[in-house]
């Protein structure tokens, strides 16, 4: 018998759907470009919920880069990403030091719905 999800749940697995949606849709891994088998990467764990659905916190990764790159050595990833990302606005909403409520969950997926899904320019 399958058991009934609870709203948070099943906000967070709408969430989570969507967010890697966008953050694949760049079509290429950002570290060395290849196209297949793309992955979403957040830079700070998914546990941190204030920058688990922020964009600027995921990357489109192969899988190649994503387990064998940047969980292998996860220093140099981070110098890497660094020049990527803009750290100083993701040490900000880490610092956010309360809970997320299902209704900064519902603003978050509004938003992200209105996300525009990346179009990869094959002139490139």
């Amino acid at each position: 018998m399958r058991r009934k999800l609870t709203p948070r749940k099943s906000l967070t697995l709408k969430l989570d759907k969507i967010f890697s949606e966008i953050v694949r849709s760049k079509g290429r891994c950002e570290r060395c470009g290849k196209t297949e088998r793309l992955q979403c990467s957040h830079i700070y764990s998914r546990k941190n919920k204030w920058l688990r659905w922020d964009t600027e916190n995921g990357m489109a990764l192969c899988c190649g880069c994503h387990f064998f790159w940047w969980h292998q050595e996860p220093a140099e990833a981070i110098r890497w990403a660094m020049t990527k990302r803009n750290f100083d606005y993701l040490d900000k909403l880490k610092q956010i030091n309360r809970p997320m409520k299902i209704q900064d969950m519902e603003e978050i997926l509004v938003r992200l719905k209105t996300t525009p899904i990346f179009i990869p320019d094959d002139s490139c």
